[in-house]
């Protein structure tokens, strides 16, 4: 081999110039595929946000029937979106205002697998309020439950936390719902700490 480095690396370059090349092709072919799958992703999100926008007409309307299907439309083929996620909430309630609260609750149970973190919460609060309007107030706080193990914020996780207790109360499960009121009432400086005071002592006062 020369002595001469650029003589050197000209002569292995020439000797590798293929795997080289095939390299240099193969990281423009992944990044041409990486640019093409975000450019479909958001082209799929405008088309998905602007269906729900579209969906949203009739509900403001008052137009539920046509709203119900509008919106199922949006969560069928948009349901791994944002707008898809918020559609199915949107639905669920259009459900639950036509008194199909089983239908609602189905349509919620169905988006919550594949919610992503930002709306599992949400969803998992709405599914307990479908209960409380079944009167399963049991159902209703496994559900808060969960709703507040979800949330990444805390004045929401509180706020479920308080919701489940009041569920409990109303089913009756007294001891169940003071566990939670008293971890509530060690909040200090929080919002729901004056509530969790006062329901301590309407549960102390009923022994």
């Amino acid at each position: 081999m020369s002595d001469d480095p650029i003589e050197s690396v000209s002569t292995w370059f020439q000797g590798n110039s293929k795997p080289i090349l095939m390299a240099v092709g193969g990281a423009a072919v992944a990044a041409a595929a990486v640019m093409l799958y975000r450019s479909s992703t958001a082209s799929t999100r405008e088309k998905a946000s602007a269906a729900l926008y579209a969906a949203q007409t009739p509900y403001v309307e008052g137009k539920l029937p046509e709203a119900e299907k509008a919106l199922g439309t949006v969560v069928t083929r948009f349901g791994s979106t944002a707008a898809g996620q918020q559609a199915a909430v949107l639905l669920a309630q259009v459900q639950f205002d036509q008194n199909k609260v089983d239908e609602g609750i189905k349509t919620l149970e169905q988006a919550v697998g594949g919610s992503s973190a930002e709306f599992k919460s949400s969803i998992e609060g709405l599914i307990a309020a479908g209960y409380e309007q079944k009167k399963d107030f049991v159902k209703a706080a496994e559900h808060y439950a969960k709703a507040a193990s979800a949330s990444p914020f805390k004045s929401e996780k509180y706020n479920q936390q308080a919701n489940q207790a009041r569920s409990l109360m109303t089913a009756g499960k007294d001891a169940d719902a003071l566990k939670i009121w008293e971890e509530l009432a060690k909040l200090d400086g929080e919002p729901i700490q004056q509530e969790a005071s006062v329901r301590i002592g309407e549960l102390l006062g009923k022994k």
